[in-house]
């Protein structure tokens, strides 16, 4: 997998920056709105951060799966299925958060569910790069 251009890495970088845009343009703009109509505090309390990090996590199942599938490479099992374990806990952490701001919204459970945005954006780029290097390996 060294064996990538640096070219290549940036066409990656700049496929997942595309990818993650048509997530974030729709979402940042419901925020846009609640800041234009409301307080800081609506949208720290607004559960869309939540639904986006569900949303995040998914994709990223979805296409590490799809790339572990295609890949040439030899994968272990157990570390795949560990992987994925992960990913569906923070899946289940991002709905748990969406239905307690819901039902109770705080701004501390509010500040984790921006902070669990900014990990399911942060593993976007993490592991779509590496599932883009998987398929790429020969």
């Amino acid at each position: 997998m060294s064996s990538v251009s640096n070219k290549a890495r940036k066409d990656i970088h700049t496929e997942l920056k595309t990818e993650y845009l048509f997530i974030a343009i729709p979402f940042f703009l419901l925020v846009g709105v609640k800041l234009y109509i409301g307080t800081w505090q609506e949208i720290v309390l607004s559960p869309e951060w939540s639904l986006a990090s569900c949303i995040i996590f998914g994709q990223i199942i979805a296409k590490v799966s799809i790339g572990v599938s295609r890949t040439e490479l030899k994968t272990n099992e157990q570390s795949f299925g560990w992987y994925t374990a992960k990913r569906v806990f923070m899946v289940i952490i991002a709905i748990a958060f969406y239905f307690g701001m819901l039902a109770k919204p705080t701004l501390i459970l509010g500040g984790l569910q921006i902070a669990l945005f900014l990990v399911a954006s942060r593993l976007h780029f993490v592991d779509g790069n590496v599932t883009k290097l998987l398929q790429l390996a020969k």
